[in-house]
């Protein structure tokens, strides 16, 4: 099997597994919303008010100094889970093309490869798309800088002067990132749309196991056609017998896999964010073990061993550091958020959800009512799997059994990178207001986005009605676009909650709303008058 073969089936698989996770992510929303419009043919109860509960017992935490202190330590540990196997690829790739192994090389090879991080901590941190920009430019800089002072400091162990002309070098790092980035950066890129990258991770697996299938198929046929023999029984049982025999082996090959993936997931053996990071570094491994292969054919063993040593590495080491960086000491309380909202908006709510919602979970869980307008957000490798699976309609309450044990399985610990998980609940056209109550008297501060409100809008007045009757207006956090919909919360609630006028969604009104709902969190001390 040629290096062109290989690289041809990576390609295809990166570009199937964004076309196959938009359809399974269109197909996943329309189930979803079909199963929202039914009904389950008995309607829940309503609980009956209880005592809120009380979510202060310590003075207010600090909570945006720590979280500006744990946002640093988690960027440093991606940074550290990427450095250390790039180092390794450089010497590998420098080896394998007979180039000098200084450590400004080490650098040049090594330094570009670090940019792996930047798209792994603006998945995890929740970063604008002009900050994970402004974060690979710097990383890039950082790195220049880095090479042409080792390069500088390596010429007197060299036997010569440093000289201002090796200030250049500063410019070839540019030169060198500009001919290797541009391959992995769009493999990445196919798979990592905000709107696909929920699922990528587990379907690039699922593909590229079972996409060896037709790959193998044609090299079993080929090997067949040399012989006598292996053409008549190409002959007796056809070509599409040939690919059967292969593809079932490979599609339950497969399966399993997503099967392992979906139950360490579930065991919390890695996040979502972490997932997704391992998938990308793996594109990063194998892009670089491609291109060295079908530079450097006759080293084609050492180039897969290192680069398997590379990517088995990382998995371990950003398990450490993140877990080093976001010890639980000085970590303020945990917080669940309740995240309401009118249904309908989805690129609105998608965005609330990113600026909002992600960056609540390194505080506590969030809970939901599942939707089709943030599906792309919070769907994980076990949903994906029970889709697959055709039992889809099991994650749906239908019952007071039902609501019981899903109340009873909310996730609330954090996941080996400090960020909690997204608790959402799939519910029938008769059980939705039961699980929102529930939900409702679980939660230790309410967001709910208001935005487009009109009075035809039931749901939300029944939420604003029980919202009035079972918290205390200062834990309940209203996002609002207009004076109108100030009016209509003010005739249905006695006592107004805090309401944040977020019309553009600039970075401003981000940071208001996150720090009023972490002052109605008890997790920022009130300001001062």
């Amino acid at each position: 099997m040629s290096p062109g073969e290989l690289i041809f089936h990576f390609l295809n698989t990166v570009v199937l597994t964004a076309l196959v996770a938009s359809g399974v992510l269109w197909r996943y929303r329309v189930d979803v919303l079909a199963g929202m419009g039914s009904s389950s043919g008995q309607a829940l109860g309503i609980p009956a008010v209880v005592p809120a509960r009380t979510v202060m017992p310590q003075p207010p935490a600090a909570g945006l100094a720590w979280e500006k202190q744990a946002r640093r330590r988690i960027a440093l540990a991606y940074l550290g889970s990427v450095a250390v196997p790039a180092l390794g690829l450089a010497v590998l790739q420098l080896h394998v093309g007979n180039l000098p192994q200084t450590p400004a090389h080490v650098m040049l090879v090594g330094g570009s490869l670090l940019l792996a991080a930047v798209p792994m901590i603006a998945v995890s941190l929740a970063l604008r798309f002009r900050q994970a920009v402004g974060l690979g430019l710097g990383v890039l800089i950082a790195c220049a800088v880095l090479g042409t002072g080792l390069s500088m400091l390596q010429r007197p162990f060299m036997g010569g002067r440093p000289s201002l002309d090796q200030l250049l070098n500063f410019f070839t790092f540019f030169h060198f990132a500009a001919v290797w980035l541009p391959f992995p950066l769009t493999l990445i890129a196919l798979t990592g749309h905000a709107r696909i990258r929920g699922v990528a991770p587990i379907t690039f697996a699922g593909l590229l196991l079972f996409g060896l299938a037709p790959l193998l198929g044609a090299r079993a046929s080929a090997w067949l056609a040399t012989t006598p023999d292996g053409s008549r029984i190409l002959l007796d049982i056809g070509l599409n017998a040939v690919f059967m025999v292969l593809a079932l082996p490979a599609a339950l090959l497969g399966w399993w896999r997503l099967q392992g993936l979906a139950g360490a997931y579930q065991a919390k053996r890695f996040s979502d964010a972490q997932l997704l990071a391992r998938t990308w570094w793996l594109l990063f491994c194998a892009a670089l073990a491609l291109e060295l292969i079908n530079a450097a054919p006759n080293h084609w063993w050492l180039v897969l061993a290192g680069c398997v040593a590379a990517y088995a590495l990382f998995p371990w080491l950003n398990g450490v550091l993140l877990a080093r960086a976001v010890g639980r000491h000085g970590r303020p309380p945990r917080r669940t958020l309740l995240l309401l909202r009118v249904f309908g908006y989805t690129a609105r709510t998608e965005k609330l959800f990113d600026r909002v919602g992600a960056r609540w979970r390194l505080f506590g869980p969030v809970t939901m009512i599942a939707a089709p307008d943030v599906m792309a957000r919070t769907i994980d490798p076990g949903d994906f799997l029970r889709f697959a699976g055709g039992r889809l309609a099991s994650s749906f309450v239908t019952s007071r059994v039902d609501l019981n044990a899903g109340l009873a399985a909310l996730d609330q610990m954090p996941d080996p990178d400090g960020r909690y998980r997204v608790n959402e609940f799939c519910c029938r056209d008769d059980t939705w207001k039961a699980t929102v109550v529930e939900l409702m008297d679980r939660a230790d501060v309410i967001l709910m986005d208001l935005r487009g409100l009109t009075p035809t809008r039931g749901g939300c007045e029944f939420e604003l009605k029980q919202l009035n009757e079972r918290l205390p207006a200062n834990r309940v956090v209203l996002v609002v676009d207009s004076e109108a919909v100030v009016a209509q919360v003010a005739a249905l609630m006695s006592r107004l909650p805090v309401i944040v006028r977020f019309d553009k969604g600039s970075a401003t009104e981000t940071e208001t709303l996150f720090a009023t709902l972490l002052r109605a969190a008890e997790l920022l001390p009130a300001p001062q008058p």
